[in-house]
């Protein structure tokens, strides 16, 4: 069974987490008219919160990889926030607003490729063609526009880099020994180690094995995932504070210490503990 102080820990974040959200809702925040950059810090730090609230609802369930898995969202808000507010902040807000452009013409061509119908001759044909669904979606032109600037598929894309070169990207606002910070550890440990539960490899699957001579069931097998749920409580409690503390400068605010305070109380009593 989890240990105690795991329950604990995961209940002490979901208060946090409902706390935040409280205080985030009643502050009522409005984004600057034509200010991209507002629009976008808003919604990624509105998707922060309800991605915490999945991963204490995930342990509460007793599924704390799949909470594990989660928090690597939580990474991918904070180094996509990151590389926004670093440098050129209203030109990279656009460029991840207009990201979604580039997703539905993409779904376009996916739907010409796979969504199939059969003829008068019983000879499967396209469903919908490209000039029906291009008639079907609003402001196409501009949408075509907008995805130019995007020559990669997919979502790593947005910014031009890969993950790797968003992390490591040297800091624009903080400083260690004179010298920019980097995320050189959010990439290379946090976000490595999340991504092997996200992609349901074989390094996470250890909870799940049957042995020879044991009947297979379903597995959660909590002896063999002692310390993942605080895990991936640290992880939550850490990246919404990293992102709650790049937001508020962002919008030309400081961080509430009543939104920092009670996350770095928590991180501070499970790293004492450990």
């Amino acid at each position: 069974m989890p240990r105690e102080e795991d329950k604990e820990h995961n209940r002490t974040l979901k208060r946090t987490v409902k706390k935040i959200r409280k205080l985030l809702d009643n502050k009522q925040y409005y984004p600057r008219a034509n200010v991209m950059l507002d629009r976008v810090v808003l919604a990624l730090v509105s998707k922060s919160v309800n991605v915490a609230q999945g991963v204490v609802s995930l342990i509460d369930a007793g599924l704390p990889e799949e909470a594990f898995g989660l928090s690597r969202t939580l990474v991918e808000v904070a180094l996509s926030l990151r590389f926004v507010t670093n440098r050129d902040s209203e030109r990279r807000a656009n460029r991840f607003a207009h990201y979604s452009a580039k997703w539905k013409l993409e779904l376009i061509r996916r739907a010409v490729k796979h969504f199939k119908a059969q003829d008068s001759k019983g000879q499967l044909q396209p469903k919908y063609t490209k000039t029906q669904l291009r008639k079907m979606t609003p402001d196409y032109k501009r949408m075509v526009k907008l995805a130019r600037k995007y020559p990669k598929r997919f979502a790593a894309g947005w910014s031009g880099k890969n993950v790797r070169e968003m992390a490591l990207e040297a800091d624009g606002h903080d400083k260690i020994d004179g010298k920019p910070v980097v995320w050189e550890f959010d990439y290379d440990w946090i976000y490595a180690w999340t991504s092997q539960y996200v992609h349901a490899t074989a390094a996470c699957m250890d909870s799940h094995v049957t042995e020879p001579r044991e009947a297979f069931v379903v597995q959660i097998a909590p002896e063999r995932t002692l310390g993942v749920g605080t895990s991936a409580v640290v992880n939550t409690a850490l990246y919404l504070w990293k992102i709650l503390r790049m937001a508020f400068p962002a919008l030309g605010g400081s961080f509430p210490a009543e939104l920092s305070d009670p996350l770095e109380k928590l991180l501070l009593k499970i790293y004492a503990t450990a």
